[in-house]
């Protein structure tokens, strides 16, 4: 209804040059009558016939989340680490500027793919294939370093977490990412950790982009 009698009376404010303020009003009032009537009624249709707002119970709602949100997780196919100032240096290092995120500063987050860990869930969600790189592999899919701190060593680290984690939790063979060609620093940063652009599976990229991979 407040949106019929804002759209009823603002129709006839912009509308109305030439009328007095009594006769916008009384436009305003007609209209907000016509708009507000026609939603009132297409609301009292809706709940009549059942159309109400649907709440789920706990067990569909843990379904749907599982599903929609953190299949990937249980699942075990994506994983993320993360790079966090000491304690100490939480609060005062730059001013602060690290205080709302707990000294967060660095994050990556991968993806086992055409792993034997990746178990399909019971309620039939099952882990994505990669037929064009048959072997076990971890792709890294995302990764950043708040931009005050980078060139620091803190993106390396985060790779050697990554790459440690696949050796020895996972049947990875290989590490994987996709990197834009005009990102200078990071095809150096990738290439010094011993990527390589791929010439073997021809695996397609976006546009402006190198597939690379690196053994483990």
């Amino acid at each position: 209804l407040g949106i019929g009698a804002a759209a009823g009376i603002g129709m006839a404010v912009n509308s109305g040059s030439g009328n007095t303020l009594q006769d916008q009003v009384f436009i305003g009032l007609k209209n907000f009558a016509i708009f507000g009537g026609v939603t009132s009624c297409l609301l009292g249709f809706n709940n009549y016939t059942g159309n109400r707002v649907y709440v789920m119970d706990m067990k569909e709602a843990t379904n749907r989340l599982t599903v929609d949100f953190v299949a990937s997780l249980k699942i075990s196919q994506d994983i993320g680490f993360a790079a966090y100032l000491e304690p100490k240096y939480a609060l005062t290092f730059k001013n602060g500027r690290f205080d709302g995120c707990n000294g967060l500063v660095g994050t990556v987050d991968c993806q086992l793919r055409n792993s034997k860990f990746n178990v399909p869930l019971e309620n039939g969600v099952i882990p994505k294939s990669y037929p064009e790189i048959a072997k076990p592999h971890l792709h890294v899919k995302n990764m950043d370093v708040d931009e005050t701190l980078r060139r620091r060593g803190i993106a390396k680290k985060l790779l050697n977490a990554l790459e440690e984690w696949a050796k020895q939790s996972t049947d990875a063979q290989l590490l994987t990412l996709e990197v834009r060609n005009d990102n200078e620093v990071a095809m150096n940063l990738y290439k010094g950790f011993g990527f390589e652009k791929d010439t073997k599976t021809k695996r397609k990229t976006r546009a402006g982009c190198s597939f690379m991979v690196k053994a483990l």
